[in-house]
């Protein structure tokens, strides 16, 4: 199925997307209001953002079988449901609401990681890199502009923080009300040339096996937890560092900003290119450079270091996009991939931001966890060597 014959399915993806990443990146800028409203620590607030990692882990695994049950439209549909709840629920009350609304983000969101790799494979099993790199690239946009206008949203009005937060649900109704005219077009009529629905369903357990689908979750466990700790933490980092909170907000948009065209072309990239360990170097080194540079206390220096580990961001998040596609011949494939890599891989990379938070409290320093980024970059990069292996994984099972 081409694009310009279907740019109807190829914008519902982009429309959820869109919101995938912008209601926890929004929460960063603004932790130290949230600390000083709900009353938390430093280990505690960690734990908004290590909450739906650990419920991406833990929801990951059961999404491919509520998608044989419903169909893949319907499972995205009610994911997108329980976004706008848990944003809802999110602002309305103290701590206890706001864990609630937070886990219920990470079950919403969850759903929406898992499934879209599959949808793209399903839809566009010839365009994969294209397709993966317009939603990448949305995600990474969004994500941008969540922790962007956090803190300029929290001074516009007598609510605060909670406007900065609960803004995203006007995009959730959006992306709600485009879906739902795609269920009543029936668009889970499929392709009926794709040969990738010609394999059975694949077994979690099958999974376990191998070596090279073990080597994708985690490479996917370490760019989810460089990425979601600097979401949680790296605003507070660039403070200590000499910037104003608003300074630390824009300069994480700015780095997001930059991975849109990334995550477009680093895609087709990583799809086209015959030594795909070639991208894993890419990527190591601007995590070296980038986290390097974080620790010269000056803003220019600041700024070239938040750009340059966040390429290496997007470019780690399109790798296992893409790998969730191109390293599986099935649809069936690619969403037991996705469901797996994606359960494993929060699981592990819920514990960075409570880590982080628990050593900046006994340290009082951020150097230490400078140094905990370069590591996860160095291991990232291992993995993903592995994981650049030339073979499907049904071939490893």
């Amino acid at each position: 199925m081409r694009i310009r014959d279907n740019w109807v399915q190829v914008l519902a993806i982009i429309l959820v997307a869109s919101i995938l990443r912008a209601a926890i990146t929004s929460v960063g800028p603004i932790v130290d209001l949230i600390k000083n409203d709900l009353l938390i620590s430093n280990t505690i607030a960690g734990l908004l953002t290590t909450i739906p990692l650990l419920l991406f882990g833990i929801v990951s695994p059961f999404v491919p079988r509520i998608v044989n049950s419903i169909g893949i439209e319907w499972t995205v549909f009610y994911g997108l449901i329980i976004i706008l709840v848990g944003i809802l629920v999110r602002t309305m009350g103290g701590i206890e609401l706001f864990l609630l609304g937070t886990a219920l983000l990470g079950i919403g969101i969850a759903v929406g990681n898992v499934t879209i790799p599959g949808l793209v494979k399903l839809k566009f099993p010839l365009q994969v890199g294209l397709v993966t790199g317009l939603y990448g690239s949305t995600m990474n946009g969004m994500a941008g502009v969540g922790g962007g206008l956090s803190v300029p949203l929290s001074t516009m009005s007598p609510l605060g923080y909670k406007l900065s937060l609960s803004i995203w649900g006007v995009l959730v109704v959006v992306a709600i009300l485009f879906w739902m005219t795609e269920l009543n077009n029936k668009m889970n009529t499929t392709n009926e040339n794709n040969d990738t629905l010609s394999e059975p369903n694949i077994k979690m357990k099958a999974l376990v096996k191998s070596r090279m689908v073990w080597s994708i979750a985690m490479l996917f466990a370490m760019q989810s937890m460089v990425f979601y700790c600097i979401v949680a933490w790296l605003p507070s980092l660039l403070v200590e560092r000499g910037l104003t909170p608003d300074q630390a907000g824009y300069y994480f948009m700015f780095s997001q900003f930059l991975q849109i065209p990334i995550a477009f072309f680093f895609p087709q990239f990583v799809a086209k290119v015959k030594e795909q360990t070639i991208p894993m170097f890419i990527i190591l080194g601007c995590f070296i450079l980038g986290f390097s540079m974080l620790f010269i206390e000056n803003k220019t220096a600041l700024l070239f270091g938040v750009l340059i580990s966040g390429a290496g961001i997007g470019a780690a998040f399109s790798a296992c996009m893409t790998f969730f596609s191109v390293k599986a011949r099935t649809y069936n494939g690619s969403i037991a991939l996705s469901g797996f890599s994606q359960s494993i891989g929060y699981i592990l990379a819920a514990i960075g931001p409570l880590f982080m938070g628990f050593v900046f409290d006994l340290t009082e320093s951020w150097n230490f966890n400078n140094f905990i980024f370069l590591i996860m970059g160095v291991l990232l990069c291992i993995f993903g060597l592995f994981a650049a292996k030339d073979q499907y994984i049904e071939d490893t099972l």
